[in-house]
């Protein structure tokens, strides 16, 4: 990755900020990781098509979400540990994905009832502007050159990808500028807290918590919902598996390897990748316009790799 006393992308910062180093695994492995977990991310959408079609909820579809992932998660760690990790060291992540990824995640969901995926998925990537902002803010890292670059690549290709000349309601606009802020927020914390824990034991956890908050919220509503039909279960599966518990500890992994602000820069392929897919399998519009901004977001990601190769 770099040397003990650099935070995330060489930027200079304290030591009590930085990642753990992990020097045998290099910051090229953490690049490839994030771009594993933006992939994964980006077929939430699609698997949500299939849930929301057999008549869950958002607090129904999140909640077997979340425990499907929880699931899978812990009986990966037995099968691997032989025993649980210990809860009381684990509370403070039992509190970032209480407080941090639960609300993110119904934000976003919240968000898709007012606005379409493109505006929404261009609103949540904002958040690595947020993330170097933070980060700056909080742990003392000012931006480097690198990074600052990549931000406007980014940034640039998610509006050329996504745009849509239209109006928008005023409410859709700030719940996705809250998705955005909230989910940079969680990463910043996030790397704080996750520093030298497992990224899968963290993800069990988190998922857990997250579970317990929408299943509480769906006993509260009185909404209850089992998957009956073969595509309600698969989606369920596809929706905890390829899109939670894989993105997530590729993510966290990530974050142990390039810091929470690179890891941010690079998961902006995640939208582009979003649309192929769209237009693989939905059928879903893939132009000019689309090729243009996937050209700046892979631009910023290359940027980033190369940096951090130099590193």
């Amino acid at each position: 990755m770099r040397n003990t006393t650099k935070t995330a992308g060489g930027a200079p910062g304290t030591e009590a900020a930085a990642v753990p180093v992990h020097p045998s695994r290099g910051a090229g492995t953490g690049v490839l990781l994030a771009l594993l977990s933006a992939a994964s991310f980006s077929t939430l959408g699609i698997f949500a098509k299939l849930i929301y079609a057999e008549g869950f909820s958002t607090s129904q579809a999140l909640a077997w979400r979340f425990t499907g992932a929880a699931a899978f998660l812990w009986i990966w760690i037995l099968a691997a540990d032989r025993r649980l990790p210990p809860l009381r060291p684990n509370l403070p992540v039992l509190a970032l994905g209480l407080l941090g990824f639960a609300p993110q995640a119904g934000l976003y969901f919240v968000t898709l009832r007012f606005l379409d995926a493109g505006i929404t998925s261009l609103l949540l990537y904002l958040y690595p502007s947020f993330v170097v902002l933070l980060s700056a803010v909080f742990l003392g890292r000012r931006p480097t050159g690198v990074q600052l670059a990549a931000l406007a690549l980014s940034l640039t290709g998610c509006v050329t990808t996504f745009f849509r000349a239209g109006r928008y309601p005023a409410i859709g606009i700030g719940f996705g500028i809250l998705v955005a802020l909230t989910y940079a927020a969680y990463l910043v914390v996030g790397e704080r807290v996750l520093e030298g824990r497992k990224p899968v034991h963290s993800t069990a956890f988190i998922m857990t918590a997250a579970a317990a908050a929408y299943w509480t919220l769906t006993a509260l509503t009185g909404g209850f919902k089992a998957p009956e039909a073969l595509s309600s279960v698969l989606g369920l599966a596809g929706i905890a598996v390829a899109a939670t518990v894989i993105p997530i500890v590729t993510l966290f992994g990530a974050m142990q390897r390039i810091g929470a602000s690179n890891t941010s820069l690079v998961s902006t392929v995640e939208p582009l990748i979003a649309v192929l897919l769209s237009a693989l399998i939905l059928g879903e519009r893939f132009g000019l316009q689309q090729i243009a901004g996937g050209v700046l977001i892979v631009g910023a990601v290359v940027l980033i790799q190369a940096a951090a190769r130099r590193a």
